[in-house]
């Protein structure tokens, strides 16, 4: 079976993604599913094989055509590049944020051409981004963006075998009950459902987190469950989708992590999140951008400024990433 091209950006080149994008490519696990070309500074990836001791040679390509064949390559599309000695790794500036920007402008540039199949983006630090003068709110946004298509953005992620997404994403908390709506419920339902077919995931079950406390306790502390989030799920019952709901936030992971379902739609980022990064200290876990033309997945993580370029950042979930673009692309 051909393998697909993957497009993987350096990121955040004061962060951890120029060294573990080094360490993921001499991986074999990586280059047996895929095709992998870097979209990035060639002479910060050199410095980040260098760090890493993985013995690739950085190669410069103009087209991604037969690139990220040879294992003892890293192959690298120029973009984003900065002045000889100007980095200062673990440091907030414009010009990184400029940088990571404009990898994934080339990576998407090079995906509307048809040349990859999926993409694969190492963290950028959004304070870095907008301080470049980038005005999308995070980087998901910006892919979108780049694509130019309609604002049907989403993410999914994976973790410990549970599928999760939520309803309002990068907003200030005091907006979220008012961007709660069925609608915005019930596609979050229809989308996740989707993604966890495309995984074969068996049971088909998910779980909708309520908002309050006590899911509400019958509106004592809200009315958003009996207003809103209860006649979403009776609709996405009627529709044939298998949720229940509304869980009370503090047993949704509980719950899935006993059976009770594989797929979880949460209200806001952080009732998503802070469960999922406390399974992804043991467990690799995986971002999935959906709604775009071709497929990006990056890391829950970020650029993890305060021990970047220092040699130690593991790369085990950007693996993750790159299986799962190759798994996604094949499909």
């Amino acid at each position: 079976m051909n393998k697909p091209t993957i497009a993987i950006t350096m990121g955040d080149p004061a962060g951890i993604g120029p060294e573990i994008v080094a360490r993921v490519l001499g991986e074999a696990e990586v280059r047996s599913c895929c095709n992998p070309v870097v979209i990035g500074d060639p002479k910060i990836l050199a410095r980040a094989v260098e760090l890493v001791g993985n013995r690739l040679s950085t190669v410069i390509v103009s087209t991604v055509t037969s690139a990220g064949t040879n294992p003892s390559t890293l192959d690298v599309v120029p973009a984003g590049e900065l002045p000889d000695g100007v980095l200062m790794p673990g440091t907030l500036d414009a010009r990184w944020g400029e940088s990571a920007a404009a990898c994934c402008r080339r990576a998407v540039e090079i995906a509307k051409e048809g040349e990859v199949s999926a993409i694969v983006s190492t963290p950028f630090n959004k304070e870095a981004f907008h301080m470049a003068g980038i005005m999308a709110m995070d980087d998901i946004t910006y892919f979108h963006q780049c694509f130019g298509v309609p604002d049907r953005a989403y993410m999914v992620g994976e973790v410990a075998g549970l599928w999760v997404t939520m309803v309002t994403f990068h907003v200030p908390f005091r907006s979220i009950a008012d961007l709660i709506t069925c609608e915005a419920i019930l596609d979050k339902i229809r989308g996740l459902h989707r993604v966890m077919q495309a995984a074969e995931v068996n049971p088909l079950r998910i779980g909708v987190a309520a908002l309050n406390v006590h899911s509400g306790e019958g509106g004592v502390f809200g009315r958003e469950e009996i207003d809103v989030i209860g006649p979403a799920i009776r609709i996405a019952n009627a529709e044939g989708y298998d949720v229940i709901g509304p869980v009370p936030p503090d047993s949704l992971f509980l719950n899935a992590l006993k059976g009770d379902y594989a797929g979880l739609v949460c209200m806001y980022h952080d009732q998503a999140n802070i469960g999922r990064k406390i399974l992804g200290r043991e467990q690799p876990g995986v971002t999935l951008y959906m709604g775009m033309p071709t497929p990006v997945v990056t890391v829950p993580h970020g650029t993890a400024y305060d021990i970047a370029w220092k040699g130690v950042a593991k790369h085990v979930m950007l693996i993750r990433a790159v299986t799962m673009a190759a798994a996604m692309a094949r499909k």
